[in-house]
């Protein structure tokens, strides 16, 4: 194949609406929870799921405690089926005998690879030191008793959401996911970043996300639940943005490859609380677990409420149903494809790898599929494209068709790709009526 330019036709990026299973994984049904779940994490540990709510206290409820908000513990050993543990620490109501870990503001806790073993379990919460806001540190050993760290993370910093805060063995430091700081009350919220070679000080957050001129007027990006997309150096977020105007939250997708510099793939949410039939208001958790094989799922936890209707006329409504936790589930890599609707073309940037298989994830419809092309990308020039590798052109490759997950791309039958490991090439696809959802090479 020659060609002057070699121009991409009849593909796209698509992004793909998950699955949304309402059956609740977990309900605030102890006294202790208090009212509505906030925000959620969930993430395996050695074999044991560990999930983590922050709860907003009704006082209607007759909760009575000094702290408006507690982060709850529950944990199961399939993901399905969830216990809580009394852990005999908060009281509440003058009684330890319950399931919290943490009394005050604090976002879900994250388990931390890097530190010593009786601080292996982190949270962050804001709280208010001489009158001021600060974001607080705490650590654990087990993941259920937590050391409030006595000097503030941030000084005179509000980041009063569910702050996303783990350590990245990539950079070697520690990476946070905080609310963009802001001046007075009417002040749209974002998103800002930082980073930091220890937990227990960080500079000031760098606002990296706001809505931007195609959202409306009245919108916020209420929280942001980053998380890294499994096996591979790409990232997530999944942040509710809120429309003042309707007082309702709905969860858009964002992605990244950096984890700094961020994309919408698509304009409209990811999950709209309204045609999912959620409510009004929906969060997004952080961190996706695989309870099903092939399937990546993401906590989200739904309020029976809007945002503000405790400013309506007689507060929140008198309502029993104090939200949950549910799952919203993708196919594995399943967030966005590179799709063909008819035909298609499109090839890569050069590039090297290691390893010495392709393999694809990918989807076809009936009578559709994946062809792949090799190309020596050291012998190009900048006016004419190289032809194929001898034995790996499209009429060589065995095509890819149906729904696959890990599948090893052939030509004749052949599917060694060693002797060009280390050395410059690109990747051509031909696609009919499919997707690509993601591409990698492995040993």
């Amino acid at each position: 194949m020659h060609a002057t330019r070699e121009m991409p036709y009849g593909v796209g990026i698509t992004a793909h609406r998950p699955r949304i299973d309402r059956e609740p994984l977990l309900r605030p049904d102890t006294f202790a929870e208090g009212g509505f779940i906030c925000y959620v994490s969930v993430f395996e540990d050695d074999g044991l799921y560990r999930m983590y709510t922050m709860n907003w206290g009704d006082a209607r409820q007759g909760w009575n405690n000094p702290y408006e908000y507690m982060l709850a513990y529950a944990e199961s050993t399939d993901g399905t089926n969830w216990t809580k543990p009394s852990i005999g620490i908060v009281d509440c109501n003058g009684s330890t005998d319950n399931n919290l870990v943490y009394a005050g503001h604090a976002s879900p806790a994250f388990k931390d690879p890097n530190a010593p073993p009786d601080e292996r379990y982190k949270l962050v919460g804001m709280g208010r030191k001489n009158g001021r806001p600060h974001l607080f540190g705490a650590v654990s050993g087990d993941g259920l008793r937590f050391k409030r760290l006595e000097n503030p993370l941030l000084e005179n910093y509000a980041s009063d959401t569910h702050t996303v805060v783990r350590f990245d063995p990539e950079r070697g430091r520690y990476v946070g996911y905080f609310r963009g700081k802001r001046h007075g009350r009417r002040a749209l919220r974002t998103i800002a970043y930082a980073e930091t070679e220890r937990f227990d000080t960080w500079p000031v957050p760098q606002v990296i996300v706001t809505p931007d001129l195609n959202d409306g007027p009245d919108t916020d990006i209420y929280t942001n639940s980053y998380t890294p997309w499994p096996g591979s150096d790409a990232h997530l977020m999944f942040p509710a943005f809120y429309q003042r105007r309707l007082d309702d939250t709905e969860i858009h997708m964002m992605t990244s490859r950096d984890g700094q510099r961020w994309e919408r793939p698509m304009r409209q949410p990811i999950i709209d609380p309204d045609s999912s039939g959620l409510g009004s208001s929906v969060y997004a958790g952080c961190e996706l677990i695989s309870l099903k094989p092939g399937e990546w799922a993401l906590p989200i936890s739904p309020r029976p409420t809007s945002h503000n209707a405790y400013e309506f006329p007689g507060g929140y409504p008198d309502t029993t149903d104090r939200g949950f936790v549910c799952l919203a589930s993708w196919r594995q890599d399943g967030f966005t494809s590179l799709e063909a609707e008819t035909e298609g073309f499109c090839v890569t940037i050069p590039f090297t790898f290691t390893g010495g298989r392709l393999e694809v994830s990918s989807w076809a419809r009936f009578g559709g599929g994946i062809r792949f092309e090799l190309v020596d990308a050291s012998v190009e020039t900048k006016f004419e494209a190289a032809t194929a590798i001898r034995g790996h052109a499209f009429d060589d490759c065995d095509p890819v068709s149906g729904d696959v997950l890990k599948h090893a791309v052939s030509w004749h039958g052949d599917s060694d790709l060693s002797a060009w490991s280390g050395r410059p090439v690109r990747l051509r696809f031909q696609m009919r009526r499919a997707r690509l959802h993601a591409f990698q090479f492995v040993a």
